[in-house]
């Protein structure tokens, strides 16, 4: 069984890297310079982070994918004792031109603890209920217990 959470973007941000991605091609083609510019940029917002756990296999890794494909070293899975899902803010920076900005919002992350406080991130998302749905079906494969730290 593989487990596989990629952090969830926004559509127009696909569509508008992917035209961008397109326009750098082209350019690129062209014989400008300037392509392998806009293709770079056009990687950073088609950037997706995420974690991908084999549980047959026994071993993960943090993950990066562009467009669906997907990149990373795979690790050894440690010995697993815990799985903890707490309440946390995600800040989100905006700026223009003189004037800057930064927004928080409450997500909940669940983390897959071993030798005692060391720990890998392995789920992101902004509902508690979803958050607990995806640690009861690790903490089923992985026999270990949840703890709720949500409320602290």
């Amino acid at each position: 069984m593989t487990y596989k959470q990629l952090q969830p973007t926004p559509i127009i941000k696909v569509i508008f890297a992917f035209v961008l991605t397109l326009l750098a091609i082209y350019l690129f083609l062209a014989g400008t310079l300037f392509g392998a510019v806009l293709l770079g940029i056009a990687l950073k917002f088609a950037l997706r982070e995420g974690v991908e756990v084999d549980f047959k296999n026994n071993r993960f890794r943090k993950i990066y994918s562009f467009f669906g494909l997907n990149f990373g070293s795979w690790a050894k899975l440690p010995q697993i004792e815990y799985i903890s899902v707490f309440k946390t803010k995600k800040n989100v920076r905006s700026r223009a031109l003189t004037a800057e900005t930064t927004r928080g919002f409450e997500v909940y992350k669940l983390n897959l603890f071993y030798n005692t406080n060391q720990h890998i991130e392995a789920y992101i998302t902004d509902s508690k209920e979803d958050a607990f749905e995806a640690a009861k079906r690790m903490s089923t494969v992985l026999d270990v217990e949840i703890y709720d730290a949500t409320e602290q």
